[in-house]
């Protein structure tokens, strides 16, 4: 790749990657018969299900290299890149408020104000400021510092879920709007080291912008991604690996493994060339954020109506019931959900629509 070029077939893949994950966990036909791998683990520990939303951070930090270096070079005075960053977080967090206004029936009483969208918006704004105005060695440290000021926070109470200080932070902000009485797993403590996630992918982005197309970059991107996985592992013997409070160990662990994704991605993509596979998976990826919100509106909406029900107890189950077990029937309705989801963004995707969340 070209240091001018910044556009790569593998990210929008991976991306597109991610958010089929997401919308296949987000989007079971039974909550009660659900593969344990697609279910997010209690407390501490990671399943398959605690990976999508970190690989999404990540490849966001990738793209930020690429997306700040498109706009300088198009002659965009610092003021406007600025004023991009503040606006593109603002609608993300706004978006996310509707998600959850929707989910509580308008009820502004018990609405919940954290979601994904809303620590999506937080982790862009900082994570591009500190991209756009900081070297690698300033983004590095600036990922270090953050997962460790996390940690330090953290020991200041229990890490159970009714007295961490993630929690105390989040009801005395946010009072009783949050996701489970006891802590919302999007709370604005564990926002420091998503920040710290999202950094990780900016490094990889430098990686993969600088150089040519050939296996080079991935040698950066492969040793980088193995020895955070190992250093997570490692971490977690002292703190665990805990998505819900996104420990530095939890940031290091599933930062590495997303950095072996990619590459993974790239070296297919770019260097092997097989791309059949990836197909659907780059129309999910050039309008990721679009596809997720609609695929979410769209979810709240059926759960609160009797669409749901129709379609998973009255057409799919009674159709597939002797074929699969009742884990299999959920899992067949997320995977439909997913396919029908992809086909829009297909449709969006040949008409040449980007719809810039």
């Amino acid at each position: 790749m070209r240091p001018g070029q910044h556009h790569l077939e593998s990210l929008d893949a991976f991306r597109g990657l991610t958010i089929a994950g997401m919308i296949l966990v987000n989007n079971p036909g039974n909550w009660d018969t659900v593969y344990a791998p697609l279910v997010h683990a209690e407390w501490n520990g990671c399943t398959l299900a605690d990976l999508v939303y970190p690989f999404f951070l990540v490849i966001l930090g990738v793209a930020l290299p690429f997306a700040l270096a498109r706009r300088r070079e198009s002659g965009h005075e610092m003021h406007r890149v600025h004023a991009r960053i503040v606006r593109r977080s603002v609608l993300l967090f706004a978006l996310g408020f509707v998600l959850n206004l929707v989910a509580a029936q308008f009820s502004f009483a018990t609405v919940r104000i954290p979601g994904v969208l809303q620590r999506i918006a937080l982790v862009y704004f900082a994570a591009a400021l500190i991209t756009l105005h900081g070297s690698r060695r300033v983004r590095a440290a600036a990922a270090v510092a953050l997962v460790l000021a996390h940690w330090f926070v953290l020991t200041l109470a229990p890490m159970t879920p009714r007295a961490t200080i993630a929690a105390q932070i989040d009801h005395a902000v946010f009072g009783r709007h949050l996701l489970l009485p006891t802590y919302d797993p999007e709370g604005l403590l564990g926002t420091l080291s998503a920040i710290a996630s999202a950094l990780i992918g900016t490094l990889a982005g430098d990686w993969l912008r600088a150089a040519s197309p050939d296996a080079r970059p991935m040698t950066n991107v492969l040793s980088a991604g193995a020895l955070l996985a190992v250093v997570g592992l490692l971490w977690s013997v002292v703190l665990p690996i805990n998505k819900p409070l996104w420990t530095g160990s939890y940031a290091a662990f599933t930062g590495g493994l997303a950095l072996l994704a990619l590459a993974a991605c790239y070296i297919g993509i770019e260097i092997v060339g097989v791309r059949a596979w990836a197909r659907p998976f780059v129309w999910l990826g050039v309008n990721p954020l679009a596809i997720y919100f609609l695929a979410e509106l769209v979810a709240h909406i059926i759960e609160l109506t009797p669409v749901k029900t129709t379609l998973y107890w009255g057409l799919l189950r009674p159709l597939v019931l002797h074929r699969l077990s009742e884990p299999g029937i959920s899992l067949l309705f997320a995977v439909i959900t997913v396919g029908v989801w992809t086909a829009v963004a297909g449709v969006l995707y040949r008409r040449d629509i980007r719809i810039q969340v």
